[in-house]
């Protein structure tokens, strides 16, 4: 994104409570991220670690429970101070959500075509035959084989990666500047994965549209986004470049996520790392760094109530670490220095 350019969304300490009656979970808790126009960014991080409400807490799609506070602004309207009304006006039309599961989001007793063409109709205000005539072009866009006969089907008559396809499809048929594509491959095989993500990217980039893909896989978003956010335990831990977090992780959770990810670089029969310990406990979170518990390089300063971002030199790139990866680089680079000096 260009420095002197507004970004398309921007998140500003956002918080996202929900009560239970355990308490109040603080599932989203102070995240700051921003996106710019024809921009992809990945949010990677463990399942319950806040990703998927921070998506729902950008769409308004909210349970009666939730409470947000901050800001959301996109194209210049903050987003928690528009009326129920106006949502709806945007849903679709300039934000539109793909969600995990497309036999849960695709109405099974509703055929494709209405499906499709409803909120065409609705918010382009064009004729029946003309939306029929672009739900036509979207199938095809998409890769679903003769468009035309799929359109009188329901969504339980096709595979999965067909209903994936049709979402994408229903979510691009608005034409909307961003996409928010909630784990888009959880409940398909590897091989139909790949193809779908292929399908977002390439139609990201001929559209010019922004999107945020949220997935638990950091493979995923490695190749495919410009920037990535790791989130933990409900707040944002290191948030850069793509290329430069996953090539030089600086927080400690990001540098066990990558351990922990399998790769067909490592001999066979590599035994993968785990992070060892769980969450913590959102309705109760720890004071300071959320991952202490379960980090071997955390200290007292660990716990600090009032620890913040520390910017890495000459780079758009941040992280919560008081203990940073680099810091045992360089350690280790003066340590060399030294020994090789007194020689």
């Amino acid at each position: 994104m260009n420095s002197t350019e507004k970004p398309l969304l921007e998140i500003e300490n956002l918080r996202t409570y929900i009560g239970t009656p355990r308490g109040t979970v603080r599932a989203v808790d102070d995240v700051s991220m921003s996106l710019g126009h024809g921009e992809a960014i990945g949010v990677v991080g463990e399942s319950g670690s806040g990703k998927s409400v921070l998506a729902r807490s950008v769409m308004g799609l909210m349970t009666p429970t939730a409470a947000r506070s901050g800001r959301i602004t996109f194209e210049g309207r903050d987003l928690l101070s528009v009326t129920n009304k106006e949502l709806r006006s945007i849903w679709g039309k300039q934000i539109a959500l793909v969600f995990q599961d497309p036999s849960r989001s695709l109405n099974p007793v509703v055929k494709v075509e209405r499906q499709l063409t409803e909120g065409m109709r609705h918010h382009l205000g064009i004729s029946k035959s003309e939306a029929r005539t672009r739900a036509i072009r979207l199938l095809d866009e998409v890769g679903v084989p003769d468009p035309e006969r799929r359109l009188s089907n329901y969504p339980l008559q096709m595979s999965g990666g067909m209903r994936q396809r049709v979402m994408i499809a229903v979510a691009l048929s608005c034409e909307p500047d961003l996409l928010i594509a909630d784990e888009p491959t959880t409940a398909l095989d590897v091989t139909i994965q790949r193809q779908i993500l292929d399908l977002l990217e390439n139609l990201r980039r001929s559209r010019g549209m922004s999107m945020i893909l949220i997935s638990h896989d950091l493979g995923i978003v490695a190749g495919r986004t410009d920037r990535v956010a790791v989130m933990y335990a409900g707040q944002v831990m290191e948030q850069g470049k793509t290329t430069e977090v996953f090539a030089e992780p600086q927080h400690r959770y990001t540098e066990a996520l990558l351990a922990s990810t399998p790769s067909i670089h490592l001999p066979r029969h590599t035994r993968l790392r785990v992070i060892e310990g769980g969450l913590p406990d959102t309705h109760k979170p720890p004071v300071g760094c959320r991952f202490a518990a379960r980090c071997g390089f955390a200290d007292e300063s660990c716990h600090d109530p009032d620890l913040g971002f520390f910017q890495v030199p000459g780079r758009d790139h941040i992280h919560a670490c008081t203990h940073p990866t680099s810091a045992v680089r360089n350690a280790a680079d003066d340590q060399l220095k030294e020994s090789t000096s007194g020689r």
